[in-house]
């Protein structure tokens, strides 16, 4: 999470984040009033930390967005979203981690049909920066659902791999060079990152402390998925495939 200048290119709704220098805190405005909504609040937004689609159970909300693999994790009553945020890398480094990470934060969102007036902060911090966003489709794109959770053991052309799974978020390990795997599950498709304590390319910035990583794409089918992966931030191009073990 960065405190971001937004801008917004018609039609394309072209989201440019530039990194400044940190703003003055923001008093947070009052929020008392809660609202009944009608609908649920899952889709796709355009919003000032990047696109975030929406998953909505009951009153439970995951979404994933561009931000660092940003992950938002809460739950809604009325039209107000209450949780967290967690990213990949950000402007400061909680002292504990949260699913595996150390950065991430409390938000508050504050729903009126098609757009949003949200605060975020880092750690426990009370939120208090701005995150605002609008309404891109209320319906997201159509991806094929899995029945299960991937979380189990699988083996795969890079070693045994053990998931778990928390709502969309995912971790792993994997016995290739002490691999890790963290990412994000949208349908049945995993995004995210590996990182190993060793490989054939050094990066030249440093993912959780360790230099070799790169991308992931993961595409599950039941009891198999077909995956590629890349180095560092390189479009995911080499294969990965995998089976579940049978318990």
């Amino acid at each position: 999470m960065r405190i971001s200048s937004v801008n917004l290119f018609a039609v394309g709704l072209t989201l440019t984040m530039t990194l400044g220098l940190p703003t003055p805190t923001v008093q947070a405005k009052s929020q008392t009033s809660i609202k009944q909504t009608k609908d649920s609040i899952a889709g796709v937004w355009n919003s000032s930390e990047g696109t975030i689609t929406v998953q909505q159970s009951g009153s439970r909300v995951s979404a994933t967005y561009t931000q660092d693999n940003g992950v938002i994790e809460g739950s809604i009553s009325g039209n107000v979203l209450t949780g967290y945020w967690s990213e990949d890398s950000s402007n400061r480094r909680c002292n504990t981690s949260r699913n595996g990470r150390y950065y991430w934060g409390r938000i508050r969102f504050v729903f009126d049909n098609s757009k949003f007036s949200g605060l975020w902060g880092y750690c426990d911090d009370e939120p208090s920066r701005t995150w605002t966003g609008n309404l891109i489709s209320k319906t997201p794109v159509s991806k094929p659902e899995i029945s299960n959770s991937i979380a189990g053991v699988w083996n795969s052309s890079e070693g045994t791999i053990t998931v778990q799974q928390s709502g969309s978020r995912v971790s792993a390990t994997y016995t290739q060079d002490n691999g890790v795997i963290e990412g994000s599950m949208s349908g049945n498709v995993l995004t995210g990152y590996w990182n190993e304590d060793s490989s054939n390319r050094r990066c030249n910035t440093s993912r959780n402390g360790r230099y070799y990583w790169g991308r992931i794409r993961f595409v599950f089918d039941n009891s198999k998925f077909s995956g590629l992966w890349g180095y560092c931030d390189d479009e995911p191009s080499r294969t990965w495939t995998g089976n579940r073990r049978n318990s």
